[in-house]
């Protein structure tokens, strides 16, 4: 077996990166690199399926998933292979992100369903020793803390749950080893143009600002991705045991996102602060940025008032009580409903649940439902045209009981519903004045009086939804 071969085969036994004979999703751009890590981990024996990824952005694409194919396919049996196309362009412009972050994305979410379909626990990348040096410098002159001077670990999860774990076997192995190989192996390979295009941060640190290194500083690549490795082991053997005793402190899991409790995170180090924020935004918004702008912004709303707010991509953080809540973006609040009528007797479908007034025949023998999403009222009390729709910003209601009218988003904030959550309730209006705050107060003007004569049961069925 080549020494090349050997030790890639050691770096793997060493990082206990694939067990014997495991089914491996590799990641196969076309490049000398994803086509050598392919080769070898073929070689050496073990159940490999390949995944390319077409996103349509240079003419060259549909050549390089060509390539692909045919080499899988010359192998007796052939290496199974999945071609995805995906629209990068698109989700750029959906996220307001860059071309290279929309890529990057859709390529991962495609490995890790892909694996998931296999039945895959691993998908291997080809990064390789430049690589590394590439992204600790990268990572240094974006003002990285220890972590993103540790580089590219050689084994992470994929996603939050971890079912699907990246591994990148060629990390302990250069670029121009890579392709000594594969022309000694006769591997075909297509370089992306992209590589060398100096509107990308990574091509100018590859094409300019390492071989300058290189070139004043003799072996600076290795020596840099070395030092990558030296700060992962002091990362791995002394800051994470102590960010985890502080995020189990800190942190509560939540049926929508999570939560940072403020009294335990105002007690830590400033340090530890914002390495806190930034794990739960990591965490729960894996689409945001990490960053000490993103950094700053949370510590801010740290001691920002009650319903403050900062929007990523991937969801938003808001500032509670006691809490900062990390909201994912599938389960952001509903967007405004315009009110619509109320006819008596029919059901009344909205995006949160269906309302319905009935007219009784005869008075309940209490009034006391037990169940805040029924009540009863005065019907001659709900003037028509009765409507409802989502509240809005200076909506007063009488609460049942009370003297004169509160803001409902007051009320709201009594109830301690969070912030996330609140654009989601409804307000009942009567021709004159609101009648009940869905499913929280009943406006004290259409109670049930002791001269009552006609009593109408109000009834709200939610949508079933996680409730945190």
């Amino acid at each position: 077996m080549p020494e090349f071969v050997d030790t890639i085969a050691e770096y793997i036994r060493r990082h206990e990166l694939l067990t014997d004979g495991a089914r491996v999703l590799v990641g196969v751009s076309g490049g000398p690199d994803s086509m050598v890590c392919l080769a070898v981990l073929h070689q050496l024996g073990y159940d490999v399926h390949a995944l390319h990824v077409n996103y349509g952005l240079r003419p060259g694409a549909t050549a390089d998933a060509s390539l692909v194919q045919d080499w899988c396919g010359a192998h007796s049996p052939p290496i199974p292979l999945c071609v995805k196309s995906l629209d990068a362009e698109v989700r750029a412009e959906q996220k307001d992100e860059s071309l290279q972050e929309a890529a990057r994305t859709l390529r991962y979410d495609a490995m890790g369903r892909r694996a998931n379909e296999i039945g895959a626990k691993v998908v291997a990348v080809g990064h390789h020793r430049d690589d590394q040096a590439e992204t600790l410098l990268l990572n240094l002159v974006r003002g990285a803390g220890p972590e993103g001077l540790a580089g590219m670990p050689p084994s992470r999860p994929m996603n939050a749950n971890a079912s699907v774990r990246l591994v990148r076997p060629l990390l302990d192995v250069s670029r121009d080893e890579i392709e000594a190989f594969a022309e000694r192996e006769d591997l075909p390979w297509r370089d992306d143009p992209s590589n060398q295009d100096s509107d990308y941060d990574r091509a100018v640190m590859r094409m300019e600002i390492l071989p300058l290194l290189q070139k004043n500083f003799p072996g600076a690549t290795d020596s840099i991705a070395q030092a990558a490795g030296l700060m992962r082991e002091y990362v791995e053997e002394t800051i994470t045991p102590i960010l985890q005793a502080h995020w189990e402190d800190c942190y509560q899991e939540r049926d929508i996102g999570g939560t940072l409790q403020l009294a335990p995170l105002r007690e830590r180090a400033p340090v530890w602060q914002r390495r806190l924020l930034l794990k739960a935004l990591h965490e729960m918004l894996p689409g945001a940025p990490q960053s000490s702008a993103v950094a700053k912004e949370l510590v801010a709303l740290v001691d920002a008032q009650v319903g403050r707010r900062v929007e990523f991509g991937g969801g938003t953080v808001w500032r509670e009580r006691s809490v900062l809540w990390f909201v994912p973006e599938e389960r952001q609040p509903e967007p405004v409903h315009p009110p619509v009528p109320v006819p008596w007797g029919e059901d009344v479908p909205l995006p949160g649940g269906v309302l319905r007034i009935d007219p009784l025949d005869a008075p309940p023998e209490t009034l006391d439902t037990g169940d805040p999403n029924v009540v009863y009222a005065d019907a001659n009390r709900l003037v028509d045209p009765l409507s409802v729709g989502t509240w809005q910003d200076g909506d007063r209601l009488q609460p049942l009981g009370m003297e004169g009218t509160r803001l409902v988003s007051d009320l709201l904030t009594d109830a301690k519903i969070p912030s996330h959550r609140r654009d989601s309730v409804y307000l009942l209006t009567t021709d004159e004045h609101p009648a009940w705050l869905v499913g929280h107060r009943l406006d004290h003007r259409v109670r049930v009086r002791s001269d009552t004569t006609h009593i109408a049961r109000l009834t709200w069925h939610p949508h079933e939804r996680p409730v945190p």
